[in-house]
């Protein structure tokens, strides 16, 4: 059976996500944190890894992406769409006012920073590596604190449901990718991801978006990291429609050019 990481620890929405892809097909191999579950991809300690990329409400998981860019050799395999539902929790039934602290992952506090600000302003913000963490430090603790987690975590760590779905936006959803060392095998494939870089001076993205619209290639998104070479260099992570199939000939025009250029993945 194959092996597949993710973010744990059991409860997480990483967890979640991996539970609905593998069906039971993979055994699930939990990791600390997103750039130790890509990681161990690298050194083929499992055959796949399961890790969030973008949320809509916050955008994109710059650690995750950061780890890819470090990492040449893996590569995007599909994509996983998971609807996110924030929930505030407690080992027992408490007020809001009683609550000292609340834990939970960044991107869940930042997506509850409403509903904290208004119920919950004298509560200290307490960040941890995943909302099932955080879950599991309340109910291993005799005091008068919270976390922000998933619904699976209720149960999971006999927790109390406070309140539920308390993110600012109800349209919430995370989407992860299927990491591997080999190339997608299906045949049917409608996105390209894939980094590029250029140098620092008049115009140079614009003579690489060009390129894209040369060949009537459609940008569905696209995400800058630093280079960390030199001050305003840029690595550029973008998304592809590639309906047309003319992505090679705009890929290899890009290398002609001299411009650094990697393909993640297509599927």
């Amino acid at each position: 059976m194959k092996t597949i990481g993710y973010l744990g620890p059991k409860g997480t929405f990483s967890y979640e996500a991996c539970e609905e892809y593998s069906k039971n097909q993979r055994e699930m191999i939990e990791y600390k944190t997103i750039p130790d579950a890509i990681l161990a991809l690298e050194k083929m300690e499992i055959d796949e890894a399961i890790v969030p990329i973008e949320n809509s409400l916050q955008g994109c998981v710059t650690d995750a992406i950061d780890t890819l860019i470090e990492n040449e050799s893996i590569k995007v395999k599909d994509e996983w769409l998971l609807e996110i539902k924030q929930n505030l929790m407690a080992k027992t039934k408490i007020n809001f006012d009683e609550i000292k602290e609340i834990y939970s992952h960044p991107q869940a506090l930042a997506q509850c920073k409403n509903f904290i600000e208004h119920d919950l302003p004298k509560a200290k913000i307490v960040p941890v590596e995943s909302t099932a963490l955080a879950a599991k430090k309340v109910s291993e603790e005799n005091r008068k604190i919270a976390c922000i987690s998933n619904i699976a975590c209720l149960e999971e760590y006999n927790l109390c449901l406070l309140q539920k779905n308390i993110q600012d936006n109800n349209f919430n959803k995370t989407k992860f990718w299927i990491l591997s060392k080999t190339a997608n095998e299906v045949i049917t494939k409608n996105k390209m991801s894939m980094l590029f870089s250029v140098k620092d001076k008049p115009g140079a993205l614009y003579n690489v978006l060009e390129i894209f619209n040369k060949y009537n290639l459609n940008l569905t998104k696209i995400e800058s990291r630093p280079a960390k070479t030199v001050l305003g260099e840029y690595i550029f992570l973008i998304d592809v429609s590639i309906k047309n199939a003319k992505e090679k000939q705009a890929i290899e025009e890009i290398k002609q050019r001299k411009i650094f250029v990697r393909v993640l993945g297509k599927y």
